[in-house]
């Protein structure tokens, strides 16, 4: 039912496109589009009023308001995928009784269910509006004008994430990162409590200088092995979350290459590193200690209460390097599998026996040849043998007999990494950040990475590319949808003065990317260095708020989603948000 699905949606994809294709856009691409329209080519600098400006833009290019109702109808889609995922996991269960019942066939599936879960995919949403979008532009345009919009939009940001996000979660980095941290955290006798500031303090405060996205990796894989495994309360797991992004998107100002924000203006306005460190950096880690320690004292108590099972989980570990994984009790294991092989064999040729006797009586009674059936009950047997052992005990067959498994426990096993592995990766790392400009150098980068890893395939975990790809997938719908809202944006943030452009600034990047904020705010004429300060202060405040404000925090969303009912809920992620983040606004406004 899902392959009939999927083929009858790409027809009907495939046919649209011949449909436009053929309508004449195949040249519209090789001539000039003016598509979104220039700022110049509204020609309303004369006119006074955000209000009269932007109604003026509506009349002179209606698809503006389209695409921005387009947008906003994928924001509170993603404010609703947590219902999505409720009632998808409840028909599923509903279904699930069915089958247990004999109501419904073993592998059959609710396809309401299945359409509610993929709706509720955070990472798919802006997305699946994009289509809308396209289908939008090509109704008032034509195809041609879409595919050069889609041809100019740029996805280096996204791309960089998935790279960055890939290599990021590998198991050199992270046992790296591990040590690091548990360094800083054994000066406080590596409690939970140690672990939990060390990774909300220096996890963030590194997106300085391996960039935000590679930050926000470690720290949530780190928070996901150390803390949320341990099964917190519904508040601590939101408060600590929420305190995570808001942390990240702030902590990578200390330099002007790291966060995205800042990157947008860093060339235009002449940033640089002194210049960062001295009016935004220090303040930064300021506004970061003090929520850490706010949200610390609120939750304490809380924390505390999960101290045993913490100090039982790091004992279970502890024990498991240490005795359970000796080569003394492997070898034993190896000696018990071979004694078990030996005994299961032996019974194999009890029952072939009794088999061959049974089997050979037949030629006895006609004219059968003998050599030719016992030729074949040889055989049969023996693939009947391997299939059998196949499904229950695989480990015991030859070596070319055995099946393809995949280790479950894979990347949970025990052991360290040689320094010379973790070196290279360091500089896969390295090498991705200097050209994080250059896709084509990024990307070629990750595919030797790749090659690298399968070589020294037994220190590694498993490449999964599923949660970046999805990232990735989510940032480039952001971006397509972003790229449509400068007709509004670009007016709002002009029109303001100090204060009220940095809260604006803040509470527009709740509902978009804080890149695509100052990236706009640089193409507004007259801008005082003041200016300049609230709005990048007030993108980089509110990059916390939601799921969509700061290119990182899908890739903390991916990673951390599944330790949450339904998924994480962005209503309840903008409530925990909002101390962390007037914390952080204060301390760009007073220090």
């Amino acid at each position: 039912m899902k392959v009939r699905f999927a083929i009858i949606f790409l027809f009907f994809v495939f046919l649209s496109t011949a449909f436009a294709y053929a309508a004449g856009g195949s040249d519209a691409p090789n001539s000039p589009v003016n598509f979104p329209p220039s700022f110049g080519s509204y020609q309303d600098a004369d006119i006074n009023g955000v209000a009269a400006i932007l109604k003026h833009r509506i009349s002179h290019t209606p698809f503006n308001l389209v695409a921005s109702l387009i947008f906003l109808a994928a924001i509170l889609h993603t404010f609703l995928s947590s219902k999505f995922l409720y009632y998808a996991h409840k028909w599923k269960a509903e279904h699930q009784k069915k089958i247990e019942a004999g109501r419904a066939l073993e592998n059959s599936t609710r396809i309401r269910a299945e359409i509610f879960h993929f709706l509720g995919e955070v990472e798919v949403i802006f997305g699946l509006w994009a289509v809308v979008l396209t289908a939008a532009i090509v109704l008032f345009y034509d195809w041609g004008t879409f595919v050069s919009y889609i041809s100019r939009v740029n996805y280096t940001e996204p791309m960089f994430v998935v790279v960055i996000m890939t290599l990021a979660s590998s198991r050199p980095i992270l046992i790296f990162s591990e040590k690091i941290m548990s360094r800083v955290a054994g000066i406080f006798k590596s409690t939970l409590a140690a672990w939990w500031l060390t990774i909300m303090t220096i996890g963030p405060i590194l997106g300085s200088f391996i960039t935000e996205p590679a930050a926000m990796t470690i720290s949530a894989m780190l928070l996901a092995r150390k803390f949320y495994e341990l099964k917190p309360g519904k508040a601590l797991k939101y408060a600590t979350i929420s305190l995570l992004f808001v942390n990240i998107s702030v902590g990578g100002t200390l330099t002007h290459f790291a966060a995205p924000p800042v990157l947008m203006v860093a060339a235009p306005w002449d940033w640089n590193l002194p210049f960062m460190l001295s009016n935004f950096g220090w303040k930064a880690v300021i506004g970061i200690v003090l929520s850490n320690v706010l949200v610390f004292m609120v939750f304490r108590k809380k924390l505390f209460t999960l101290e045993r099972k913490f100090r039982l989980s790091m004992l279970k570990t502890e024990i498991k390097e240490k005795y359970i994984h000796s080569d003394a009790l492997k070898k034993d294991l190896k000696m018990a599998e071979q004694r078990i092989g030996d005994d299961l064999q032996q019974e194999f040729q009890r029952i072939k026996h009794a088999a061959r006797e049974s089997t050979m009586t037949i030629c006895e009674m006609d004219d059968t040849d003998c050599a030719l059936l016992e030729e074949t009950f040889e055989q049969e047997f023996e693939d009947l043998k391997v299939q059998q052992m196949s499904v229950s005990v695989p480990g015991l067959l030859p070596r070319d007999k055995r099946p393809k498994l995949n280790d479950p426990n894979w990347d949970n096993r025990s052991g360290d990494v040689p320094g010379w592995i973790i070196a290279v990766h360091v500089a896969f790392m390295v090498w991705t950040i200097a050209n994080a400009h250059y896709p084509a150098i990024f990307v070629s980068g990750m595919l030797f990475f790749v090659g690298f890893s399968h070589v020294t395939w037994p220190f590694q975990n498993n490449i999964n590319l599923k949660s970046p790809m999805l990232v990735g997938f989510f940032l480039g719908g952001l971006v397509i949808h972003g790229g449509l809202q400068g007709w509004w944006i670009a007016p709002v943030l002009g029109s303001l003065g100090e204060l009220p452009l940095m809260l604006s600034a803040t509470v527009l990047t709740a509902f978009n990317d804080n890149a695509a904020i100052t990236y706009l705010s640089t193409l507004v004429p007259g801008f005082t260095d003041n200016l300049k300060y609230a709005v990048v202060a007030g993108a980089v405040t509110g990059g916390g708020l939601t799921i969509i404000a700061n290119a990182p925090n899908p890739a903390g969303q991916a990673i951390l989603k599944n330790y949450f009912n339904n998924g994480i809920s962005p209503l309840l992620l903008l409530l925990y948000a909002l101390v962390p983040t007037i914390i952080m606004a204060l301390c760009f406004l007073l220090l």
